[in-house]
């Protein structure tokens, strides 16, 4: 597995967030984080798309059935952004495959918030946003951080849980202003369609 520093197209971090470009095939490997199901490759492989992932050492596994699994220990400064690349293995002939992650139980709520918080439970509070829009080149804004997607497919964006503000613009169109309710794993999908008119 080849983790590479990414030194330009480096999307909008929220607090100290560092991200993941996934560059595997076959595209359809399905992604875990310390346990925790992501997504699959499909979601974080394009130009504007990134797995958001807090600072400090993860496990990050890899895993398609049909496969050899791949689990590595990985260590993300903050606000830095990496490009992970690599080729999935077919088993061999007899060879037994690797058991699917599971999800791992849910650590105890804290009576106070500690200092030293647990990865499990940083990454049980963000939840992703699905965004696909009508002209694919509308400018997306969400809580103000300007994000592209350029395609056809959905713009993603991991988030923290709860609230928040979601605009679209484009010259020439209205613009649409709404919120999104993000909840901890789980992504919220939305539509978005700008009519012509004056934009605003």
């Amino acid at each position: 597995m080849l983790l590479v520093p990414l030194s330009s197209d480096t999307p909008a971090f929220f607090d100290d967030e560092s991200s993941l470009q996934l560059q595997v095939t076959p595209r359809e490997t399905e992604v875990f984080v310390d346990g925790y199901f992501a997504g699959k490759v499909d979601d974080f492989d394009g130009r504007f798309q990134r797995l958001q992932i807090q600072p400090g050492e993860h496990e990050l596994t890899l895993y398609l059935d049909g496969h050899r699994a791949i689990k590595q220990t990985i260590r993300v400064r903050p606000r830095s952004s990496f490009r992970i690349r690599y080729e999935m293995t077919p088993l061999a002939a007899g060879e037994a495959p690797a058991a699917r992650p599971s999800r791992p139980p849910r650590p105890p709520a804290p009576s106070a918030a500690p200092a030293a918080e647990s990865d499990a439970a940083r990454v049980d509070g963000y939840g992703a946003v699905s965004i696909r829009v009508q002209p694919a080149d509308a400018e997306v804004l969400i809580d103000g951080q300007r994000w592209e997607s350029g395609t056809e497919k959905p713009l993603v964006v991991e988030l923290s849980a709860g609230v928040h503000s979601v605009e679209v613009r484009k010259d020439g169109y209205r613009s649409y202003t709404g919120q999104v309710d993000v909840h901890g794993r789980e992504t919220s999908s939305i539509n978005v369609s700008l009519s012509k008119g004056e934009g605003g």
